[in-house]
């Protein structure tokens, strides 16, 4: 993953929270999408949640009594992370790792692997996800489950979007504005500026700018990727299907 896509969360990591309209909320229901799909798997094993940010999926999981691991390119998210995992009375262990390698992570360990929320298309070509979709198998054991969520990037890239919708949040009375601006770099690649925007008082307010880089790829593109690098029944499961805000990506080791 590139050094920007590395520095964005760094960045955000005390303020990734915000983005959720109430983070706790959020984290139980990606557990209940999470957990019916990693419990048809039929698989039994570690979760390794590969992008685990500032623990989201992994937190959520973990309550629901699965066994845990998460890794992140960003030191400062982990760090996040393991400090939630400790406030919660989780036993999770997080750690510093690429999803292009996954070089802490034991070979045909982990039952199901996920990375949602959109972590993929920060890496930069076809070839980077390939990687770590290569990386992810190794991971895993016979049959274990891969799940990965992305953008449904298809009308995006026809559309082109400089501005996404703002949401409006409400935090004890007190407004909080999120909302995207996107520069286009090339017919794939653009660069978001993320903006979070508090009322701190009936007057005043603060915003805060984080700047991170994406390369927009599909998930039937995703899903071609998968069955190159040597994963089995791969599907593109709808949000229609599984309740989740962005279409997933499906496959099983061989």
């Amino acid at each position: 993953m590139t050094r920007p896509a590395e520095s964005f969360y760094d960045d955000m990591a005390s303020s990734y929270h915000l983005i959720f309209d109430d983070w706790d909320k959020a984290i139980e229901r990606q557990r209940a999408v999470l957990a019916p799909l990693i419990s048809e798997s039929g698989v039994l094993g570690t979760i390794l949640d590969c992008a685990c940010g500032i623990g989201t999926q992994a937190l959520g999981l973990a309550r629901a009594g699965y066994d845990v691991e998460g890794t992140d390119i960003s030191k400062t998210e982990i760090e996040r992370a393991t400090q939630e995992a400790a406030l919660r009375n989780l036993d999770v262990e997080f750690r510093v790792d690429d999803m292009r390698l996954l070089a802490t992570c034991k070979a045909q360990h982990y039952g199901t692997v996920v990375a949602f929320d959109n972590a993929i298309p920060h890496l930069q070509s076809d070839e980077e996800i390939a990687n770590a979709l290569a990386a992810m198998l190794r991971s895993l054991r016979p049959r274990g489950r891969m799940f990965v969520s992305l953008r449904d990037y298809g009308t995006l890239l026809t559309q082109r979007p400089i501005v996404l919708p703002p949401s409006l949040f409400m935090d004890n009375g007190l407004r909080r504005i999120v909302h995207q601006v996107w520069d286009w770099q090339d017919a794939r690649r653009y660069t978001v500026h993320l903006y979070i925007t508090r009322q701190t008082n009936s007057l005043d307010w603060q915003s805060s700018h984080f700047v991170g880089r994406y390369r927009a790829i599909t998930p039937d593109e995703v899903a071609t990727l998968s069955a190159q690098v040597g994963f089995n029944d791969v599907q593109v499961l709808s949000p229609t299907v599984t309740g989740y805000y962005q279409p997933i990506v499906a496959a099983m080791a061989p």
